[in-house]
């Protein structure tokens, strides 16, 4: 009988304290909640995706989730920020807007019990590529009367990449020129802009070059008249009664030292040797060297019109003997 006894006086003092230890154990360390506010969320996998192929629009932004742990009060407060890790995985992700579960990792004996938000959305695209030239512009207000044209241009194309739905929108590679120090025919370092139809610059594309080298021809023009030369002569019982050229003068460009004396531009000679009728065709100038036509051709149109010289007295006297 008092074995028996002696045995429940056992299991009691046992369990009376297990019963003290929880209460102490609570009591002194109890659990509790604690919310993290912006912690991170950290994509993950995204060079796999970019592998494939694929890209996620605005992939540079930042995303966060509001963490509320549960566990106990001394390991709650002895938990960093930097101690939780919330991520998504895109590894599997194809083409379209997703909504993705934010997954959190917290140390042993503390768990998760609330997120907000508990999800956040990714737009994957497809990455796509095109060439495009590059499209130089030259404010009106550094030409001043003067002709300025591309001597060099490296590269002449540019390729842009990116997500589809951007690229897509990419209408033109535009080298805008308004600074008068790049026409001193030097090689300059300029920045191109990928704009749309609309003339707005677009961002998050990748681009071959950011910069195009360029130097400039500058040139002069002047309005000068044109000279008809002939070679040979007329047959001696005709004479000229007229000549012409169409246009009579024409835009010259060339250096301004070049230009500056040129008073006059002359043809190639036209053959007239031994003519007895009318003439007309083309004829090419003769322009000298470093001078062009401007916005026109280097060939014209000439006419020379030619009679019968009247016989005189004397010449009729002849016939009759």
């Amino acid at each position: 009988m008092n074995n028996k006894n002696d045995l429940k006086l056992k299991i009691l003092s046992v369990l009376v304290a297990i019963f003290m230890w929880t209460f102490v154990i609570n009591s002194t360390n109890p659990t509790a909640n604690k919310t993290y506010r912006n912690v991170p969320v950290v994509i993950r996998n995204q060079d796999d995706l970019e592998k494939n192929g694929y890209t996620i629009i605005g992939k540079d932004e930042a995303y966060s989730t509001n963490v509320k742990l549960k566990g106990s009060r001394e390991k709650l407060i002895s938990l960093k920020p930097t101690n939780i890790y919330a991520s998504v995985d895109i590894s599997d992700l194809k083409e379209g807007v997703q909504s993705l579960d934010i997954e959190v990792d917290t140390p042993s004996g503390v768990s998760v019990d609330e997120l907000d938000p508990g999800e956040i959305n990714l737009n994957i695209q497809k990455v796509i590529e095109k060439s495009l030239p590059v499209n130089h512009i030259i404010s009106d207000e550094i030409k001043d009367g003067r002709i300025v044209e591309v001597n060099e241009m490296s590269p002449e194309e540019i390729t842009v990449k990116g997500p589809a739905s951007v690229i897509n929108k990419v209408d033109r590679i535009e080298l805008r020129i308004d600074d008068i120090s790049f026409l001193d025919g030097k090689i300059h370092n300029i920045p191109v802009k990928v704009l749309d139809k609309n003339g707005n610059a677009l961002s998050d594309i990748n681009i071959s070059h950011e910069d195009v080298n360029v130097s400039f021809l500058v040139y002069e023009t002047k309005r000068v008249n044109l000279k008809l030369i002939t070679s040979g002569t007329i047959n001696k019982d005709y004479e000229q009664t007229a000549r012409e050229l169409s246009p009579d003068s024409i835009v010259i460009k060339g250096q301004e030292s070049i230009i500056r004396d040129i008073k006059e531009i002359s043809t190639k000679p036209v053959n007239i040797n031994n003519l007895r009728s009318n003439s007309n065709g083309e004829v090419k100038l003769d322009l000298p060297d470093g001078v062009e036509v401007y916005n026109g051709d280097s060939t014209v149109n000439y006419r020379i019109d030619v009679q019968r010289k009247a016989k005189s007295a004397s010449d009729d006297n002849k016939d009759d003997k």
